[in-house]
């Protein structure tokens, strides 16, 4: 028996009987049911944060998530040095087999705790100086270190297959970077004019990644990064983390947004702050990170590739779900 586990066990009133270790997960048989304990590295502060999520998604009614328990004393959370644990009901994972993809359920979903959530808060020209001197400091950055490793390759006397392929598309991560920064100064110049923006719930790390199915439900889980934020940030972060998951085109990611948007239409200037997100290089710049660390060659030029040919595909995205200058009226 897990003597760790079955300590913390002692602040629900149950008793082990089995215990099994499942990654960062424990799945502990006890007296009275099945439960999962989950290790997490969340201080104090991102704790209340994400125990206030999730009471108000159960306040909401929201039914469609792995919900928390409390222990005796009424915690919903506990801390043993630097980590911190909850306890859940454990939900026997099964393979999904319903027609409709796992990314269109979260979309919907997505779209669901954003309507329950909604908020329009004033946009003060500090805080959106603020908001993009932050993410524009970001992609500087992220830029100058790509550029940097743009001319370390092009001074090597043999270039190796993996510099030979980003140095082929290296004015396509520019042109990338520019686009981005255009549609960051639209979402700026739209939302000073209006003088407010959006807040909702938002998850902070949605993906398949951090959803538990069964063979027809989808729930969700790990809510450990969820703040306040604009739809933006989350949407993008989910189609930045989905993307891998499937050979997407246009067509599956617009059924995406469009599961979405029955629930919250998007606003304008919500739609120029996707696309910078979306189509600024990131995913190339973790590439290049990843690379500088070592590890097999072949594995880091499939990963660049791959990478590449989404970016690509997020250029074609872009064009339609970008606000468009002449017809676009949505604020």
């Amino acid at each position: 028996m897990n003597r760790f586990v079955e300590a913390l066990m002692y602040y629900y009133d149950l008793q082990p009987t089995a215990v099994e270790k499942q990654g960062k997960l424990f799945r502990v048989e006890t007296d009275r049911g099945v439960f999962a304990l989950k290790e997490s590295a969340m201080d104090r502060v991102r704790a209340d944060e994400f125990v206030h999520a999730m009471r108000k998604l159960a306040k909401l009614q929201f039914k469609q998530f792995v919900p928390i328990i409390p222990t005796k004393f009424g915690e919903y959370t506990l801390f043993v040095g630097e980590k911190s644990y909850y306890l859940m009901p454990w939900i026997e994972p099964s393979h999904y087999s319903s027609r409709t993809s796992i990314e269109e359920v979260l979309s919907d979903y997505m779209g669901i705790i954003h309507r329950l959530t909604v908020k329009t808060q004033p946009a003060s020209k500090e805080k959106l100086d603020e908001s993009c001197e932050r993410l524009l400091s970001r992609w500087e950055m992220h830029s100058l270190e790509l550029s940097r490793f743009a001319d370390q390759a092009e001074l090597s006397t043999y270039l190796s297959p993996f510099e030979l392929t980003f140095l082929t598309h290296y004015r396509m991560y520019e042109q990338l970077a520019n686009q981005a920064t255009e549609y960051l100064e639209s979402w700026y110049k739209e939302t000073l004019e209006k003088g407010s923006y959006r807040s909702v719930l938002s998850h902070g790390q949605l993906s398949r990644k951090h959803a538990l199915t069964t063979e027809k439900e989808v729930f969700i889980t790990n809510f450990e990064q969820a703040s306040l934020d604009t739809p933006a940030r989350d949407i993008a972060s989910f189609c930045r983390r989905s993307f891998p998951y499937t050979l997407w085109n246009e067509d599956e990611v617009l059924r995406w947004f469009a599961r979405y948007e029955q629930h919250l239409p998007l606003l304008k200037t919500e739609r120029y702050l996707i696309s910078a997100y979306l189509v600024f290089p990131e995913p190339i710049y973790y590439a290049v990170m990843d690379y500088r660390n070592g590890g097999s060659e072949f594995e880091h030029v499939q990963k660049l590739e791959k990478r590449i040919i989404a970016m690509r595909k997020v250029q074609r995205l872009i064009a339609k779900i970008a606000p468009q200058e002449e017809t676009a009226s949505n604020q």
